[in-house]
This record gives structure tokens, C-alpha cells and sequence, in this order.
């Protein structure tokens, strides 16, 4: 590369740099470095949930605290709640709330029951997340 082409390159770079580091700085960018090296933090689709996963372990972590539940804790949390072992395998963690949601399977017409497990409470509710309106 000629000596124009590398300083162009140069510049460019300090310019990405600049922009990365102004959008770290506003917010607009997280960056959640590992706790170890075998942790890889997976946000999701969704701004308010995210999951962490630490050794092949799914972890949900209340934000603003250091509170955190596995999903397998989870799960052995609701099958001795009123929850009972009606797990479905669809499940998300809303680190806003601090709580798992893992779907169940319990027919109730208009509702779509969800098991919350809460990751500071270790106490899990059933959320029957229905509709109000009444079938005719």
C-alpha cells in the first residue's frame, strides 16, 4: 500500500474509534466484559431481557444487582411450586423484574399460564396471563 493509502487507513481507523468510543460513552453501546472466561453474555431480541450463559448454565440476573438464578434452579424451584411439572421448554429471563418466565402447560380457555420465578425471592408464582374477554 502507497504511503496516501495508509494514511487514509489510519485515519479511518482513529475515526471508528472515535465514533465507538462516543456511542460506549452515551449509553448506546454496553459492553459486559465475562466474569470468566468461559461466560458469553447473549442479548436477545428484546431491549428489557438478555441471557448469560456460564458454562453451558443459563443464568438470569436481575439489573442493578448482583442477584442471579440458573434455569435449572429455576425450574426446580416451579416443579415444587403451585407450578408443578407442567414446564414447557419455551422460557425467558426480564432482568428488569428479576424474574424467569417459563411457559406451563395448563389449559384454561383466554389465558396462556406462565410459571415466574423470582431471582431474589427464589419463589415462583403462577401468572395466568389471560386475556379478560369472555368466550361466547
Amino acid at each position: 500500500m502507497n504511503k496516501k493509502g495508509s494514511i487514509s487507513t489510519l485515519l479511518l481507523i482513529i475515526i471508528l474509534l472515535a465514533i465507538g468510543g462516543y456511542l460506549i460513552n452515551q449509553g448506546i453501546i454496553k459492553i459486559n466484559p465475562p466474569e470468566d472466561s468461559s461466560s458469553i453474555t447473549v442479548p436477545t431480541t428484546a431491549p428489557t431481557t438478555s441471557t448469560t450463559i456460564i458454562s453451558n448454565e443459563e443464568i438470569c440476573q436481575k439489573q442493578g444487582t448482583d442477584k442471579k438464578l440458573s434455569l435449572s434452579e429455576a425450574k426446580e424451584i416451579a416443579i415444587l411450586s403451585e407450578c408443578g411439572n407442567k414446564l414447557l421448554d419455551t422460557y425467558i429471563c426480564n432482568e428488569i423484574t428479576g424474574t424467569w418466565w417459563i411457559n406451563l402447560d395448563i389449559e384454561k380457555e383466554g389465558c396462556s399460564p406462565a410459571c415466574v420465578i423470582d431471582v431474589e425471592t427464589k419463589m415462583a408464582e403462577i401468572n395466568w396471563r389471560c386475556t379478560g374477554l369472555l368466550p361466547e
